[in-house]
C-alpha cells in the first residue's frame, strides 16, 4: 500500500529477508534540506563576515559590530574559528590564512544553525498537520 511517499524497490539483506519490498525514501528530504540550509548559509556569512566585520576591529563599511548584541553573535558564530587560531601561531600571524579560517568556521556554524532550524520548521509543521487532521474520537 503506497500512502504517496517515495518508495524505491529494496533486495534481499539480513534485515529484509523479503526478495523485493518497498522501502519508504525519506532521504531526498534530508538532501534537500541540507542543500537548501548550505545555500542559504553562503549570503548570510559573507554580511555576516565582511559587512559587520570583526568586532575587536574598526571596519570600514560597517559599525554595527561595535552593538554588542551582534558582537557576541559574530563571536559564538565564528567560535570554532577563534579557538583554532588560538591555538596556532602560523595562522595568528597571516591574517589571510586567519580569515578563511573564520570564513568556513562561521559558514560550517551558520548552515548547521540554518539546517537546525529548517528541521524544528519541518518537526512543527508535521506536528500541527497531525493535530489539525480530522481524527474521530473513540467514546
Amino acid at each position: 500500500m503506497n500512502l504517496g511517499w517515495p518508495v524505491v524497490p529494496c533486495f534481499p539483506s539480513s534485515a529484509n529477508p523479503h526478495p523485493i519490498s518497498l522501502v519508504r525514501l525519506s532521504v531526498r528530504s534530508v538532501h534537500s534540506a541540507f542543500n537548501r540550509a548550505l545555500l542559504a548559509a553562503i549570503p548570510l556569512e559573507v554580511v555576516n563576515f565582511w559587512v559587520i566585520g570583526y568586532p575587536a576591529a574598526m571596519h570600514p563599511v560597517s559599525h554595527l559590530s561595535q552593538n554588542p548584541a551582534v558582537a557576541l553573535q559574530w563571536y559564538v558564530i565564528h567560535l570554532g574559528g577563534i579557538i583554532v587560531s588560538d591555538h596556532s601561531v602560523y595562522l595568528r600571524e597571516h591574517a589571510a590564512l586567519d580569515s578563511i579560517v573564520f570564513f568556513i568556521a562561521g559558514y560550517t556554524s551558520s548552515a548547521i544553525l540554518l539546517l537546525a532550524i529548517l528541521w524544528l520548521a519541518g518537526l512543527v509543521r508535521r506536528t500541527l498537520r497531525k493535530l489539525s487532521s480530522p481524527l474521530k474520537q473513540a467514546a
